[in-house]
């Protein structure tokens, strides 16, 4: 076994290099070293992870209308989740033939097996939210928890009474938020923890009315980072006028240039670590090159994840232990080559499946053991059937490689690497996805309104007409409960259709490639994850950046 070795990736043919642990974690998973780098297996990865978009559509076992991140041209069958979850279907079962490529037969199994239409449990009133769990009235919401009354937002946890947030966590009655911990009433901020009653913030901890500012700690009554009375605080802040939408476009752009300019950034995100590296990881222990990871151990190349132990080369698992090359997961273990599983051990090449132990090549079982390609099996036969099929992939080349492009759920242009690996369809299908083309957006029958400057401006009844996406000119709507939340807050009504804005929030925080620099107060050579197009010129080694701003 090599110390280490540089390896050229197959897809960008740029090296990387695969350690000594590397080595021997494959070799306890039974699986074979990567042959693609890093970046190219987490934009498969995310492949598999759809943001999609959501389609009215009917249950293909009963009829019944729903509204799922799946269309009507889905490659496979779209039960509504209660139905999927129920015993009134059985999933289809194949024979395992050695003539054919495994994957091929995998393929063909996922095109005969039913998906649920939505993923996630006890929600009440989310029909237009995916991957929502035990939440109420969430509207156009993906990967939220314990939340409610939430609108525009994605991957959060315990929210309430919010607009448009992104990776929060404890957030109430706040707009436009991204990477919040446990703030209130807050709006246009990122980074922010415990803090209520300000907006335009960068990188603050536990302040309160405050107004265009970064980098304070237990401040009040600040705007632009100098202190006020509360009375010439609460004067100025009027002066602003916030209600104008070109107010605060001009406000946004000159705060993005007191970021770029003037505030201080730490090299990374992370919080309370031991051995790690990477970023936006808290309370990590010898976790190596891994993104958005919370209270997790010996762990690497993971993609966002909570509460997992010993797994590699993952993308969104959660309390999961001994896996690889896995999409999805949650509380698996000893799980290989597997998407969007529950409660699953000692298998591989599982696709949606609950509760299952030992089965190989699966799609939509629920508690069972000892299946392949869904056909039920003695423990004998199955260890012998298993062995054949390794083989097979094997002597095909496909050891070691991921679920084929075409299983993805939605179109590659639909995905999370859509979203932050963006190819052209060309592109995509001469790798081996595919695209899905969105049905064109007409404003036929639809009294378009024209966009008003001032939100109090704005009249009841545009609940009723609908606004033009000025990026995209796809037509959008308001609520009248969202109208209320932005006339109270002071929010300008947006401009943009919903998901292109939760787009630009995910791109502005997936911030997962390192590059070197040096600290700009000590010069000491640092690893930092800011693009060079922020231009941010105060990137800090954390000694400095403690002294400097804590």
């Amino acid at each position: 076994m090599p110390d280490s070795e540089k390896v050229e990736c197959q897809n960008c043919k740029q090296n990387f290099t695969i350690e000594l642990e590397d080595f021997k974690f494959y070799e306890k998973m039974q699986t074979s070293p990567p042959e693609i780098c890093f970046y190219c297996r987490l934009q498969k990865h995310l492949a598999f992870w759809e943001f999609g978009k959501f389609h009215k559509r009917k249950c293909d076992l009963t009829g019944e209308d729903i509204i799922s991140l799946f269309s009507f041209e889905a490659h496979f069958p779209v039960y509504k989740t209660s139905e999927w979850y129920s015993d009134s279907w059985m999933p289809p079962e194949m024979e395992y033939n050695p003539s054919r490529l495994f994957f091929d037969q995998l393929s063909e199994l996922q095109s005969k097996t039913p998906h649920p239409h939505q993923f996630g449990t006890k929600n009440t009133n989310c029909d237009y939210s995916a991957d929502v769990w035990e939440s109420k009235n969430c509207y156009l919401c993906r990967s939220i928890a314990n939340s409610e009354n939430l609108s525009y937002s994605l991957r959060d946890i315990r929210c309430r009474d919010s607009y448009e947030l992104t990776y929060c966590y404890d957030t109430e009655q706040s707009y436009d938020c991204t990477y919040c911990f446990k703030v209130y009433s807050v709006k246009y901020v990122f980074d922010v923890r415990d803090s209520f009653d300000s907006a335009f913030l960068y990188d603050c901890r536990n302040v309160s009315n405050c107004f265009m500012c970064w980098n304070l700690r237990n401040k009040k009554f600040h705007i632009l980072n100098q202190p006020y009375t509360k009375e010439e605080y609460f004067k100025k802040i009027k002066e602003y006028n916030l209600n104008s939408w070109e107010t605060v476009r001009k406000l946004k752009n000159e705060f993005a240039a007191r970021v770029r300019e003037d505030a201080i950034h730490r090299q990374n995100m992370n919080t309370k670590l031991t051995n790690s590296t990477g970023n936006g990881l808290t309370e990590c222990k010898n976790c190596a090159n891994c993104y958005f990871l919370e209270n997790s151990e010996n762990c690497k190349n993971i993609f966002r994840g909570f509460q997992n132990k010993d797994t590699q080369d993952a993308t969104a698992v959660w309390k999961t232990e001994l896996a690889a090359e896995v999409v999805q997961i949650t509380q698996g273990y000893k799980l290989k080559y597997s998407i969007f599983c529950t409660n699953c051990r000692e298998s591989e090449y599982l696709d949606f499946c609950i509760e299952c132990e030992n089965c190989f090549g699966c799609v939509g079982l629920k508690k069972k053991q000892y299946c392949i390609l869904n056909k039920q099996y003695t423990k004998g036969e199955y260890e012998k059937i298993t062995i054949q099929i390794r083989e097979n992939i094997k002597s095909n080349g496909l050891r070691g490689q991921f679920l084929p492009l075409k299983m993805a759920y939605v179109g590659y242009n639909l995905s999370y690497a859509g979203i932050l690996f963006p190819l052209s369809r060309n592109e995509v299908e001469k790798i081996g996805g595919y695209w899905e083309e969105l049905e064109n957006a007409s404003t036929e029958n639809i009294k378009v309104s024209e966009y008003v400057d001032d939100i109090h401006d704005v009249k009841d009844d545009i609940i009723y007409e609908g606004l033009i996406c000025q990026e995209t000119n796809r037509p959008f709507n308001v609520k009248l409960d969202e109208l209320n939340f932005y006339k109270q807050k002071e929010i300008p009504l947006p401009r943009t259709y919903p998901d292109v804005r939760t787009i630009k929030r995910m791109r502005d925080l997936t911030l997962i490639k390192p590059f070197p620099g040096k600290c700009f107060f000590c010069a000491k050579e640092i690893i930092h994850y800011y693009p060079p197009e922020f231009g941010y010129k105060k990137i800090a080694c954390e000694a400095c950046y403690l002294k400097e701003v804590v």
